[in-house]
């Protein structure tokens, strides 16, 4: 029988089986997630990259916040603007990209 993985109240990927095999069998693993971010074309030749799904245990303001930090210290030149749009009906952090921008 095949058993489903953890299901996360924030979503996000498992990447790898290692530590949900380990959580079964033991009670106990560790397992690294991933965000889900899509990639959104808006007019003009610009791209954005949307996250709707966090790992479970990662604070949305405090992933905003180190996105903010690195294009202040100009690690991260080709955003134009950061926004969250969360609601009512879901997580929403919009990464707008410069135009020509490499994703």
């Amino acid at each position: 029988a095949v058993v489903p993985g953890p299901d996360f109240p924030t979503g996000g990927f498992i990447v790898g089986t290692d530590g949900i095999r380990e959580a079964y069998e033991t009670g106990r693993g560790r397992m690294t997630m991933r965000a889900k971010v899509q990639r959104e074309a808006k007019r003009g030749g610009k791209e954005q990259l949307v996250v709707t799904e966090l790992p479970y245990g990662i604070s949305k303001s405090k992933v905003i916040e180190q996105i903010a930090d690195l294009v202040r210290k100009k690690k991260l030149d080709d955003v134009s603007d950061l926004r969250d749009e969360s609601d009512r009906d879901g997580m929403r952090i919009v990464v707008e990209l410069k135009r020509g921008a490499k994703v």
